[in-house]
């Protein structure tokens, strides 16, 4: 195991540290089918990342080169839209096309930005935070995020 996943003091659910093994592109441990919680940290996460690497103006051909390769474009770029503060109807993408790609993107945003350990785990950290907090939306911080 690297020590990017040695126990992290800021990282403490297992849904976060499956965050941090996607985004080093590590196998992560076998789990169940993720639970609310685990999905609502994932989104979180994930919106967190799109803000950090994305404007909310940001042109629609520079988040396609992200979410492009491998994924449901439409939706993924609907998901990335949806994090920056976009209105689209991403109620209608089916949770397990939705929970893979908040996966998949978070890994690529956290790549593109070239995190540092202690940055990535930061944003996760911040991520669970926020997901521990009741009545805190998917998509908190629209602007200025960790």
């Amino acid at each position: 195991m690297s020590p990017m996943f040695s126990p992290a003091t800021g990282v403490r659910t297992q849904a976060g540290h499956h965050l941090l093994r996607v985004a080093a592109e590590e196998t992560p441990s076998p789990c169940d089918a993720p639970d609310e919680d685990a999905r609502r940290l994932w989104a979180i996460a994930f919106g967190l990342a799109a803000r950090r690497r994305f404007d909310a103006d940001s042109p629609l051909a520079e988040i396609r080169r992200t979410v492009a390769a491998g994924l449901p474009t439409l939706e993924a770029e609907m998901l990335m839209r949806d994090a920056l503060g976009e209105k689209v109807p991403v109620e209608e993408i089916d949770e397990s096309v939705r929970t893979g790609a908040y996966l998949l993107l978070f890994a690529r945003l956290v790549d593109e930005m070239a995190l540092t350990d202690g940055e990535l785990e930061g944003l996760v950290a911040r991520a669970e935070e926020l997901a521990a907090e009741p009545g805190i939306s998917p998509r908190p911080e629209p602007t200025g995020a960790p």
